[in-house]
């Protein structure tokens, strides 16, 4: 096994360097079940953690490092309300194994509803359901008191009606602590694997994935913890077509400079910031905002509330209970709830 930082970091650019060879070969469609966090601390923070200053074992359901052996035999249990019909579920349970490693078990599944089918003719067929489905085990290894790499199989599939693809990858995530600093950086690629279109026209091709990366800092005379988060490090420019170009006058028909700072702009797509405000022991609140979202989805530059989300988490003897809401649109948010259990102590309070 690695026993020093700089084997790490090679280990992580490797899979990099497997991720990014992908670029030059077809990619499917993205998947919400690798874009959408079902933790609802993840989600209030801005997105998929990289690093924190403590094990969470919902946010490790999307990255292996940050789990910790007071997680062995807890489950956690999450589920989104997207829009509509749409719905995700996730369930992960951690294990210890020997001199500090720890294995997840899980799986995801995204719900797209149910759809109305014709024939080429246009008569009705029925309804069918649509779904995204995904099983992963993870592992992760501490090198030193203040590194630790984990690594993350997947396998899964897609499914519309008698479109049917399957799916397979691998990712690589990296952390360092500091708690005397109360300080943590970490970074991953996600969502790195291939698809196989199985039945109908499914895609042949690579999944698209996300080199991501965070930074979170805490204080000692403050109770509150600040993340920054940056997604999609392998594409500069995430901005739409036609952002930048220069408008033109409707009356006149003269040019109207583009008056968005470019490089800001870019940069800012990337970033997401979160802040978690602890109540105690047992509770605490969560805000997030993210820049890409909020530009993407304004509505005549009307912008509302697109882009922030609040969350809080509490807990209640051995059970722990988080919710959060997130903006995406003047059409509605997202709901996240999340449950964490021993179910070994539920049994037994169960017999008692």
């Amino acid at each position: 096994m690695m026993k020093h930082p700089t084997s790490s970091l090679l280990f992580v650019f490797c899979i990099l360097a497997l991720a990014s060879g992908q670029i030059m070969a077809q990619q499917t469609q993205e998947s919400l079940v690798f874009e959408v966090p079902t933790d609802a601390r993840s989600a209030a923070l801005g997105g998929v953690l990289m690093a924190d200053l403590s094990n969470d074992l919902h946010a490790a359901a999307y990255n292996p490092t940050l789990l910790d052996s007071s997680d062995a035999n807890m489950v956690a249990l999450d589920y989104v309300n997207y829009y509509s019909s749409i719905g995700l579920i996730s369930a992960n349970y951690a294990l210890k194994l020997k001199q500090g490693r720890m294995m997840q078990l899980g799986m995801r599944a995204l719900n797209y509803g149910q759809f109305e089918g014709y024939d080429a003719a246009g008569n009705p067929q029925g309804t069918f359901p649509g779904s995204d489905l995904l099983g992963f085990v993870g592992w992760s290894h501490p090198i030193d008191s203040t590194w630790t790499v984990g690594l993350q199989v997947f396998t899964g599939s897609r499914s519309l009606s008698r479109e049917v693809a399957l799916w397979a990858g691998l990712e690589g995530f990296i952390q360092a602590r500091w708690p005397e600093h109360r300080t943590a950086v970490g970074a991953g690629i996600t969502g790195s694997g291939y698809q196989w279109g199985w039945k109908g026209t499914q895609p042949t091709g690579s999944l698209p994935f996300n080199v991501q990366w965070n930074f979170v800092k805490g204080f000692s005379n403050a109770p509150f913890v600040l993340f920054v988060k940056g997604n999609h490090m392998e594409n500069w420019d995430l901005a739409p077509p036609g952002t930048y170009d220069d408008g033109i006058d409707p009356l006149t028909g003269g040019t109207i400079p583009n008056k968005t700072f470019r490089f800001g702009d870019q940069l800012m797509r990337h970033i997401a910031l979160g802040t978690q405000i602890n109540l105690g022991e047992n509770g605490a609140l969560y805000f997030g905002y993210d820049y890409r979202r909020r530009s993407e989805m304004a509505v005549a530059q009307r912008f509302g509330t697109n882009g922030l989300s609040i969350g809080c988490v509490y807990k209640v003897r051995d059970f722990q209970f988080r919710l959060c809401r997130n903006t995406y649109h003047f059409a509605g948010s997202s709901t996240h709830i999340g449950l964490t259990f021993n179910p070994r102590k539920f049994k037994g309070n169960l017999k008692g």
